[in-house]
């Protein structure tokens, strides 16, 4: 497997993204502002002109929206904003601003910041003002360049905090996930604190009763003592071996981190910084503890790596049972229209750690694009006790 699985991840290649809500109402509002231009002009022939440049310009916003920053987006709201000042001009009753706004809007977000970012926008902006004025008559149309300029600086102030929001939800999946191995590592050192008490002062203490209590039972059979006071001694005797056991057992168990389960994947989605959902079905099966703590760590992981490199996007948890196998698949749904990666790297080692977690409890692990569709996908087999599956107590999960 390649552990540099989550370096390269899919999301950054250029091409499509998935049709989101914002590109939905996009499209819808186009095609009613479309609808009524159409409407507005004069004669079928320059209806069929403004509802073919009402095509252009759509295609041109979803070429824009769809595409990663690149020369194609730019083109695409270019097309659009050349297509919305055509129809102003033709049907000046109609909403042919609408592409234009909506292509200003876009068209900073597909170039790279400098002098080319400004002086497209700049010159994109004066032919609006200047369209405006032309058909209005009036040079207050001009104030429509400022408001075009305006829209573009929003755009690129909001793309800028919406970067800034998704590295910082990416953040705050390392961090929660670090938080909890520092609580995990203070509750061990407390725990050894505690059996190395136990060790000393319980511990000790009974195996020193022990040999008081068999020292005296030999005094007392050397001496022909009568049974009534023979057999509380060797009760008591018996009493203090078997506690000598059981703090060893004690102490032996405190040494031991806890292992956290199939259970606390719930608290573990719930706590996520992103939009994250859990879903389960079928009924719970016994899964030995260390089977249970790897599907916990590996999904851990999974959300970790699809905050960095998929934010924004909903990561779906399913945990579905059955009579030989828990199945465990989370998935993103791949970046939003317009947004990129967080920025914040892993340490290429992700896929790696979770495949052998997995594969050291006898399973196996998947992983990849989601088959006919955007995102990645995480599949986890864990077969359960009785079906080749590690032995121990139960790890359930209500459904």
């Amino acid at each position: 497997m390649n552990g540099r699985w989550w370096s390269t991840p899919v999301w950054e290649a250029p091409g499509w993204k998935a049709l989101d809500r914002g590109t939905f109402r996009g499209a819808t509002a186009m095609v009613a502002c479309m609808t009524v231009t159409v409407l507005q002009a004069h004669g079928t022939p320059l209806r069929i002109v403004i509802g073919a440049l009402g095509v252009l310009a759509a295609l041109g916003m979803l070429l824009g929206r769809r595409t990663l920053p690149s020369v194609l987006g730019a083109l695409g709201a270019t097309i659009a904003m050349g297509s919305g000042l055509a129809i102003s001009l033709l049907v000046p009753t109609g909403l042919g601003s609408f592409p234009v706004l909506a292509g200003v809007s876009v068209l900073p977000l597909r170039l790279p910041a400098g002098p080319v970012r400004t002086t497209a926008v700049a010159v994109m902006s004066a032919a609006f003002g200047i369209a405006i004025m032309v058909v209005t008559g009036s040079l207050a149309g001009l104030l429509a360049a400022v408001g075009a300029w305006l829209l573009a600086d929003r755009s690129v102030e909001h793309t800028a905090l919406q970067a800034e929001r998704d590295r910082a939800v990416a953040l705050l999946a390392e961090v929660e996930a670090s938080r909890q191995a520092l609580q995990e590592a203070a509750a061990v050192e407390e725990r050894s604190r505690i059996a190395r008490e136990m060790h000393d002062v319980l511990a000790h203490s009974l195996a020193g009763l022990s040999v008081q209590l068999q020292a005296v039972r030999a005094i007392a059979g050397r001496e022909g003592a009568p049974a009534s006071l023979t057999g509380p001694i060797d009760r008591a005797a018996d009493l203090a071996r078997d506690g000598v056991q059981e703090a060893r057992a004690a102490v032996g168990a405190l040494r031991h981190a806890p292992l956290r389960g199939v259970d606390d994947l719930k608290g573990l989605v719930g706590g996520f910084p992103g939009d994250a959902r859990l879903r389960v079905t079928g009924r719970p099966c016994p899964l030995g503890p260390e089977a249970g703590h790897a599907v916990y760590r590996a999904v851990q992981e999974a959300l970790t790596n699809a905050a960095r490199y998929a934010t924004g996007s909903v990561i779906e948890v399913d945990v579905a049972w059955s009579e030989r196998e828990l199945l465990v698949d989370v998935r993103d749904h791949g970046l939003p229209a317009g947004r990129g990666p967080s920025g914040v790297k892993g340490s290429g080692t992700g896929l790696r750690s979770m495949a052998e977690r997995i594969e050291a409890v006898g399973g196996t692990l998947s992983a990849g694009p989601v088959p006919g569709g955007a995102g990645w996908r995480i599949e986890m087999r864990v077969p359960v006790a009785g079906a080749g599956g590690g032995a121990g107590p139960a790890g359930k999960m209500g459904s």
